[in-house]
Order: structure tokens, then C-alpha cells, then sequence
């Protein structure tokens, strides 16, 4: 997997695009010619190979569901295919991560689980994992005093974002080798 990333994180929710807007910018801006495969390091051998459909969950006002074809290429040395996946998906889920950190962020700000479960369509069991998911990669990337802050109501965040760094994902991916929020750490990371 080849994971592109954007600049997308001075995240203020009410002025972002949605989801599928930074999907389609990434996935159109890409360029293949440039990219070094995760396999064997060569660049300038990437070609598009296939491509597969997933969902992009997303809210604009309302939940949203969105199919996105997410492309793969192959490298003409080494013969491995990498999906070539935005920042804007967490690579194995379908919720968008705008999606998740908006529900993340009112969730800190209000503690109001049914009310936000309601809301976005979600299950607590979801809304816990992602809090979870959330706070322990926020340990890892800021220490145990944000994840204190976070649980207890503190303000700790500053700004605009008031939930992620301005660096993320990429900057988290570039130090931990898988990707904000990921599950699974099986991610290779490329800049676009």
C-alpha cells in the first residue's frame, strides 16, 4: 500500500472539504511517474495496474456513503502491486478520517455518547473503539499528558485543529510506520 498524503490537517471541521472532495483532489493530483515503490525502492517504474471499489463514509450535514476507486499500481522492476490510498481513508475501514476525527472531537468537547451515536449513525461500541484507537496514538505521538488532558477535559490542543497536529498523518506515519488510526500496521508511506 502506498499511502498519499495531503495537508490537510489544520483541520477546523467547519471549513474543510468533505471526504470525497479530498479524496477525488488526492487521487487526481497523484503522480505515479515519481512514486518509488514500497517493494524495492525504484522510482519511475510505477504503472497503473487495476484498481478495486470501497466505501468512503462521510457526513456533509447528513451521513453520506460514497463508492471510490481506489487505483493500484505495479512496479515494471520488482513486479509488486501497491494500492495507492489518500490520507482521507483509513486504510482498512470505511469511515472517512475526517468522519471520525469530527466524531472524536464533539465526543471530547461533550462527553455526549448517545446524543453523537444518534447523530452520526454510529454504535458506542464504534465511538469507544475510535476514543481508544484515538487516545492510543495519541500517547505514542504527544505523550501520556495530551491523552491525560483529552480524558479529563483539559484543554491541551490550540487552534484550529484543537484535535490532531498539524503534521499528521503523514508526520505520524513517517515516526511509527502505520497510519493514524490505522489497525492494522502494515503500511508503506510515500509523499506525493
Amino acid at each position: 500500500m502506498i499511502r498519499l498524503f495531503t495537508v490537510m490537517f489544520k483541520t477546523n471541521f467547519n471549513k474543510i472539504p468533505n471526504g470525497i472532495e479530498l479524496f477525488n483532489t488526492m487521487a487526481s493530483m497523484f503522480n505515479l511517474l515519481s512514486a518509488a515503490c514500497p517493494a524495492c525502492g525504484t522510482r519511475g517504474h510505477m504503472k497503473g495496474h487495476d484498481g478495486y471499489c470501497r466505501y468512503l463514509i462521510d457526513y456533509d450535514g447528513r451521513v453520506q456513503e460514497h463508492r471510490v476507486n481506489v487505483q493500484r499500481a505495479i512496479c515494471g522492476v520488482c513486479g509488486h502491486t501497491h494500492a495507492m490510498l489518500p490520507d482521507v481513508l483509513v486504510p482498512y475501514k470505511s469511515y472517512c478520517i475526517i468522519f471520525i476525527l469530527r466524531v472524536l472531537k464533539e465526543y471530547f468537547h461533550t462527553k455526549a455518547a448517545t446524543a453523537i451515536c444518534k447523530k452520526y449513525g454510529i454504535a458506542p461500541s464504534t465511538l469507544y473503539a475510535w476514543r481508544d484507537r484515538y487516545l492510543s496514538h495519541a500517547s505514542l505521538d504527544l505523550g501520556a499528558a495530551a491523552e491525560a488532558a483529552l480524558l479529563t477535559g483539559t484543554r491541551w490542543f490550540t487552534g484550529a485543529s484543537d484535535i490532531c497536529r498539524t503534521d499528521a498523518p503523514s508526520g505520524f506515519f513517517q515516526h511509527f510506520g502505520f497510519s493514524f488510526l490505522q489497525y492494522k500496521e502494515t503500511t508503506i508511506f510515500s509523499s506525493a
